[in-house]
């Protein structure tokens, strides 16, 4: 193996981490073999501030990259070797929302989602940040606030904070991919 990088594994919670997640969590460090820091971020309101408490905490301890893993997220233990293997800066995984019918995370560059994603690496205009890699660089070239939300007047989101952070780096000139071949589970009343 290359040499070791260092990795912060943020985990945005306000409701506790699924034992799955925990499973697949440790899975994935047993075979990765990197350098680890795990951030679990309880404070804050909101999924936005979560998220920008843990890569406060990745830039300050100097990570090379920030894995963002939501904590109801079943994946495989290869799952970080083969986001790294792209050599992308910001690459995610099509999951699906934790809703009937099922709908991807992942909008394609033509603006459209739908149920199924293809089984390949692809840019896309946005994904989901249930599981993401983030290259620490991308931090260094983006406006804050590095997550937020945009919301219609009655209230209703119109933009999550992972479509933010996505719109952010592509201002930026980065590229947003996806890698469709992993099976990602999305822990529910059952995993969808």
């Amino acid at each position: 193996m290359e040499n070791k990088l260092k990795i912060t594994v943020g985990i945005p919670t306000n409701r506790g981490v699924k034992a799955k997640t925990i499973f697949s969590l440790l899975e994935m460090v047993v075979f990765s073999k990197h350098i680890f820091h795990f951030v679990i971020a309880t404070e804050g309101y909101t999924i936005a501030e979560n998220r920008a408490y843990i890569t406060t905490q990745a830039l300050k301890n100097k990570s090379d990259y920030l894995l963002f893993c939501d904590d109801d997220m079943v994946f495989p233990p290869d799952t970080l070797e083969r986001l790294l293997a792209h050599k992308k800066d910001v690459i995610g995984v099509a999951s699906h929302s934790r809703c009937l019918p099922l709908k991807t995370t992942v909008q394609l560059l033509d603006g459209t989602v739908s149920a199924e994603f293809p089984k390949e690496l692809l840019e896309v205009k946005q994904v989901g940040t249930g599981i993401m890699l983030i290259d620490i660089k991308v931090f260094e070239k983006i406006d804050k606030p590095y997550f937020n939300t945009k919301s219609h007047e009655n209230g209703f989101t119109l933009m999550g904070e992972d479509a933010w952070f996505c719109s952010q780096a592509k201002q930026a000139g980065f590229h947003i991919y996806c890698d469709g071949s992993l099976k990602i589970g999305h822990v529910g009343d059952y995993i969808f």
